[in-house]
């Protein structure tokens, strides 16, 4: 579990915008300690930051109780955080709070809630959630295989990511009808609007 939350950490952080207002400053003086190894420091500043509604801190604060680092490992309170940044729109806490009902990771596997978490990431124009959302229709993963939502969101993550689309669209061009790329390219359409 460490490896997968360690991994998303690291995708989550390049998405991290900087918080509004007074939570501002303890969340960069966490983001800070945290990158530099201080955890307990970290710890401290993302939970001040947090319980003032910063969904970036939240977020940080599930990693804190997710691997350990600074507080005591504690599956219902990363939970709790995650859920709480999901909650006010935060795609990377939408898309990891999914990820974790995706696995059954702290929670009961529930993959309608799964996808419900990584589809609102996904809408949001996250990158790793509309990958993520391109390869569960492309394998039939949770849902039937829909292979024109697979192109579509397997191009928007590589176009997310300043990819070409074919970077990810891989196989599943290959598998594609012309029906179905007509239904992709109408989908994205309607997405893009």
């Amino acid at each position: 579990m460490r490896v997968f939350l360690t991994a998303m950490l690291l995708a989550s952080l390049l998405y991290i915008l900087p918080p509004p207002n007074e939570a501002r400053a303890d969340f960069q003086s966490g983001l800070d300690a945290y990158q530099s190894g201080d955890y307990k420091t970290a710890y401290s500043e993302f939970l001040t930051s947090a319980e003032k509604g910063d969904p970036h801190a939240q977020h940080m604060l599930g990693f804190v109780y997710a691997n350990g680092r600074g507080a005591a490992i504690d599956p219902v309170k990363t939970v709790t955080w995650w859920t709480r940044a999901a909650r006010q729109g935060f795609a990377p806490a939408q898309y990891t709070l999914g990820t974790l009902y995706q696995k059954g990771l702290g929670v009961n596997r529930d993959t309608k809630t799964a996808l419900r978490w990584i589809g609102r990431a996904a809408d949001a124009g996250y990158a790793e959630a509309q990958y993520a959302l391109g390869i569960i229709h492309a394998t039939g993963r949770d849902k039937p295989v829909d292979l024109a939502s697979a192109y579509m969101w397997l191009g928007l993550a590589a176009t997310s990511r300043g990819l070409e689309q074919r970077a990810y669209w891989g196989d599943v061009d290959k598998h594609l009808s012309p029906a179905q790329r007509l239904q992709a390219d109408e989908l994205k359409k309607n997405w893009d609007q």
